[in-house]
């Protein structure tokens, strides 16, 4: 254990001076990131140990490890780790139903919601063999199916372009004519269409976004594509979206900003339903150039009192009050977001999340 420690505490003071100050959590990890490399879908769960130490001076406990998907759990303590003492976080990722790289997340956080710690897990995931319906599970109309209802573009370039498929199966015994529609919402996106798809054919939807250089394209672009078999629309649309930031090719060795959020994840506590509740947050540049704020997008029932186009100038902060108004049923927990696209390359997406327990 000894040994364990001196080796995180040596980790953490070899740390450059900008990675300890944007890290005010109290918990410092042996690692962020846990790559399980290759691994097959029929030998089925793999498990990876994080390991931290407190690094504050007071007890912690953690209050709540959340994943991004059902195919991942996590074991913890809750109890109290003195201050200089280790713990572990177990993380147990099933393959089942996966394909390829994937990419999973792990939030923490501590009693109260005081800190938040991001973790990370991936694999290349090879399949078990299988048939069409298997491989292509979603029902789009018919006998054709779809291996994925969502197309994430992630971080788009404004006046790049960027080009995904979707895979559309027909695992019937006739030939279907294709075709594809979208609403006009003006992000940019085309899809191209194949015209037919014959019997156990698998055939590709290429979907583009071309996104000219304006301040209005700044955030996230959703869009819906619906796809006809034989003239009858799906029965879901596939959801596309993007996030649309700055070209940020050339720029790495340029003065640049880095945001720092405080709190960045926000639990109202239990209050009851019908009233708006409000939280003041610290916004800080710790970068060398001026923080930009392009586009800031508040979900239903939520505010912040920030807007588009505010700078932030190197070492100074910005206080920003945020609400969320209750509107759940007793007993339902109420999720809010405030999402923040700006100029800091490291992360120029950042999504300020919020949280409620309706009172019963």
């Amino acid at each position: 254990m000894k040994k364990l420690i001196l080796c995180m505490m040596t980790a953490l003071l070899a740390m450059p001076a900008w990675a300890q100050e944007e890290n005010s959590s109290p918990l410092q990890f042996d690692t962020y990131e846990w790559d399980f490399g290759n691994i097959r879908e029929e030998d089925g769960i793999v498990t990876h140990t994080f390991t931290f130490m407190n690094v504050s001076n007071n007890p912690i406990q953690i209050d709540n490890v959340a994943t991004s998907c059902g195919c991942t759990t996590a074991q913890f303590s809750t109890d109290d780790i003195l201050p200089g003492k280790t713990g572990e976080i177990t993380v147990h990722f099933s393959p089942a139903r996966t394909e390829g790289k994937v990419f999973r997340e792990i939030d923490v956080m501590t009693r109260g919601r005081r800190s938040f710690d991001h973790l990370s897990v991936t694999a290349d995931v090879e399949p078990m063999p299988m048939g069409l319906p298997q491989l292509y599970p979603h029902v789009l109309k018919g006998e054709i199916r779809t291996n994925a209802k969502r197309c994430n573009f992630g971080y788009v370039a404004l006046g790049s372009e960027m080009e995904k498929v979707v895979a559309i199966a027909n695992s019937g015994d006739k030939a279907v004519r294709l075709t594809a529609k979208t609403a006009d919402t003006g992000n940019g996106m085309t899809v191209i269409c194949p015209e037919m798809v014959e019997p156990e054919e698998i055939v590709y939807l290429r979907i583009k976004y071309d996104i000219p250089k304006r301040n209005e394209n700044y955030g996230m672009a959703r869009d819906t594509v619906w796809v006809y078999a034989d003239g009858m629309k799906s029965d879901e649309p596939i959801v596309v979206n993007a996030l649309r930031v700055d070209d940020f090719t050339g720029r790495e060795n340029k003065p640049k900003p880095v945001m720092r959020i405080e709190p960045g994840y926000i639990d109202f506590g239990e209050k009851p339903a019908g009233k708006t509740y409000r939280m003041t947050i610290t916004i800080e540049n710790t970068g060398n150039a001026d923080l930009v704020f392009h586009d800031v997008e508040a979900c239903e029932g939520t505010t912040a009192s920030i807007r588009d186009g505010l700078h932030i100038k190197p070492g100074k902060q910005q206080k920003v009050t945020v609400s969320l108004y209750n509107s759940a049923a007793p007993g339902e927990t109420l999720y809010g977001s405030v999402n923040l696209t700006t100029n800091d390359p490291t992360r120029p997406f950042r999504e300020l999340r919020l949280q409620i327990q309706t009172k019963k």
